[in-house]
């Protein structure tokens, strides 16, 4: 196998092989965005010849449950091969995520490349047919090394109109955040910040919405383009190492034509292409969409109050 660089959406890969294991360096951010891609890419490296493969994750920046979970998948792939994964040298966002989702237990974790290489792991033989034999490392162990610095970014003041834009383009996917989590675990952080979004108060927004990052860490999602685009923009205001939001996370209209979409007996001219299908619009079922239609609350960008008789 030749080294081989690839890039999937704010992540790239960078395949080589080493004394018999595939080693594939991450760079960049590991979410939900990637997903995908990263899936196919991972999964496409493994077959019967090459099962045995490290992912270098030394240079990933930001980590949430939906990447990881790839990664738990091409592990798994792996194993039914007859090889098996190992992560390397995580940096401190990533190894923090890995504690919270627990799979610091299930996975093996090393502090460099060449220790996952090297090292012995749950009784596995190396690629030259020798036992691992004398560490007697479990299934799930992390082993630590030094503690890798920060990325030397620092955190600043989110500015407050650019937090209202990116509330508001999570709130008006919501639906597609709802399919995205077929065990309704975001919804209570949804309503949370639907009303803190019909609310004045910046810390109660700032708030609503870091809660709703945090569940990211833990709560894997159904990958969703919409969902995917909302989540990395409202990200990149409040984590303080993503770096800006990309032009791409908040498409805005120009001069698109107008639709009434109907909730109940009233109706709300929506900017952009007619959807055949009919489907209401909805923020998320028990959101306090009144506030959002009837002017008792701040609108969404996009959308111009109308009531027809």
């Amino acid at each position: 196998m030749e080294p081989v660089t690839d890039g999937v959406a704010g992540l790239s890969v960078s395949c080589r092989p080493e004394r018999g294991y595939v080693i594939a360096a991450l760079s960049g951010e590991l979410d939900v965005a990637c997903a995908p891609a990263l899936r196919e890419q991972l999964l496409g490296l493994l077959r019967p010849a090459a099962s045995r493969i490290v992912i270098d994750l030394s240079r990933v920046t930001y980590a949430d449950a939906s990447g990881l979970t790839v990664l738990v998948g091409a592990g798994r792939r792996a194993g039914l091969l007859g090889g098996f994964m190992r992560l390397a040298a995580p940096a401190p966002p990533v190894a923090r995520v890995l504690r919270i989702t627990g799979l610091h237990r299930r996975l093996d974790i090393f502090p460099t490349v060449q220790a996952a290489i090297t090292s012995a792991g749950r009784g596995q033989r190396r690629p030259d047919g020798t036992a691992d034999a004398g560490t007697g490392i479990g299934a799930g162990t992390v082993h630590t090394g030094p503690a890798r610095g920060h990325t030397g970014r620092t955190r600043h003041a989110t500015d407050a109109a650019e937090l209202r834009q990116a509330t508001a383009a999570v709130l008006m996917h919501a639906d597609a955040w709802r399919d995205a989590d077929p065990c309704r675990r975001f919804t209570p952080a949804l309503h949370a910040l639907a009303r803190a979004y019909a609310g004045t108060s910046q810390a109660a927004l700032t708030r609503t919405a870091h809660c709703l990052l945090s569940i990211l860490t833990r709560q894997p999602l159904t990958y969703s383009p919409a969902v995917a685009a909302t989540a990395s923009r409202l990200r990149r205001l409040l984590d303080p190492i993503a770096g800006p939001p990309s032009p791409e996370a908040n498409p805005r209209p120009h001069h698109r034509p107008q639709r009434l979409v109907r909730i109940g007996q009233r109706h709300v001219a929506m900017n952009g292409p007619a959807d055949h299908s009919e489907r209401p619009l909805a923020i998320a079922p028990g959101y306090p969409l009144q506030l959002l239609v009837t002017g008792r609350g701040p609108s969404l960008p996009g959308f111009r109050q109308r009531i027809c008789r």
